[in-house]
């Protein structure tokens, strides 16, 4: 005689592991911020080329005059769930903006980093954590 309900448990169950199972590529996709010096902040002062308000990361691209010669840099930021959630959207960088932006670099010394803060043309200063008020 069957107990009522194995059947059922056993499907939850395997529902359960498949569910696990499918989300583990998502899960190894996302990185880590290891590739960034951490105990490193560069100071550069440049013009938004663009402001990428999109998922996983947001993404400040940022001309930096080097040696006369514009240079492009990548500016990791958090997820655009993080970033409204204290106060940004996708308008908070606009194309032309002349910003200051403090990243931490990539080990690599490749020309990006990840996002720490910045003071926007009117003054205001932003980080992560704070809203751009």
């Amino acid at each position: 005689m069957q107990l009522p309900g194995v059947r059922s448990l056993l499907l939850l169950a395997g529902l359960s592991v498949c569910g696990v199972l499918a989300g583990i590529p998502a899960a190894s996709a996302h990185h880590s911020f290891a590739m960034f010096d951490r105990t490193k902040e560069v100071k550069l002062d440049g013009t938004v080329k663009e402001w990428q308000f999109t998922n996983p990361h947001s993404w400040l691209q940022l001309f930096v005059i080097e040696n006369g010669t514009p240079v492009e840099y990548g500016i990791e930021g958090s997820s655009v769930n993080t970033l409204l959630r204290i106060g940004w959207g996708p308008k908070t960088f606009k194309p032309g903006d002349k910003v200051s932006v403090i990243i931490n670099p990539l080990r690599d010394g490749t020309k990006a980093g990840a996002f720490v803060k910045a003071t926007l043309p009117d003054g205001r200063i932003l980080s992560s954590g704070q809203t751009p008020n």
